[in-house]
């Protein structure tokens, strides 16, 4: 009865890795042919209990590979900038720029796979299929700060809203309003210039170097 047991669930665990392949095969699939992405964006945050917390606005822009400029308008302007390589989030409001390692903030993320193939990255989450999307969870879940990003696909396959759940249990719905798929964006959009007279917090290697304004 003991080695039933053990042979039902090992044949259930493998049935269920199959499925979550095949379902990471076709999210693969339908986000292949994107290169980048550009894109007005709502948001509503939501508490772990429901209710209704924040709503913004903002500008988000894609690129292959690893290359995302996140940019809230209203109602504080805010700014997320990665080039790939560094990271940027700088808040006017508190005159403080934030500066991390891509590779050891995103990479971390299920975000990460809207704008990389890399098939070493895409094995670090279970990806599920749901209806009109896909709910893509870390499998590391000790240095993730995202616990599942769900994103959703109109009909004509296009990415058209995303949620993200964090560990706090904090919920936040992203809508897209026409975005744009596989338009020329300027390298520049990804780059970032430090401003004079700011709080510099750089959370990379020593040996980093800092792009200040002149």
């Amino acid at each position: 009865m003991k080695q039933f047991l053990y042979s039902a669930v090992a044949s259930a665990a493998l049935f269920s890795s199959t499925v979550f392949a095949d379902d990471a095969q076709m999210l693969q699939q339908q986000l292949q042919n994107l290169d980048s992405l550009s894109s007005a964006f709502s948001q509503q945050v939501f508490d772990p209990q429901g209710q209704l917390v924040s709503e913004s606005k903002g500008k988000l822009q894609l690129e292959q590979p690893r290359k995302i400029r996140w940019e809230q308008q209203q109602p504080d302007e805010t700014l997320f900038v990665s080039n790939g390589v560094d990271s940027y989030y700088f808040d006017p409001f508190a005159e403080q720029v934030t500066v991390l390692d891509t590779s050891k903030l995103i990479d971390n993320t299920p975000f990460i796979l809207l704008t990389t193939e890399d098939d070493e990255l895409w094995q670090q989450f279970s990806i599920k299929q749901i209806e009109a999307g896909f709910e893509i969870t870390p499998k590391n879940t000790e240095d993730a700060q995202v616990e599942k990003l769900t994103l959703h696909f109109d009909e004509q396959q296009q990415v058209a809203a995303l949620e993200v759940l964090d560990q706090s249990g904090q919920r936040s719905h992203f809508h897209f309003d026409a975005p744009k798929r596989n338009v020329d964006i300027d390298d520049s959009v990804f780059e970032f210039t430090i401003p004079e007279h700011v709080f510099v917090d750089d959370q990379r290697a020593p040996q980093a170097e800092i792009n200040r304004g002149e």
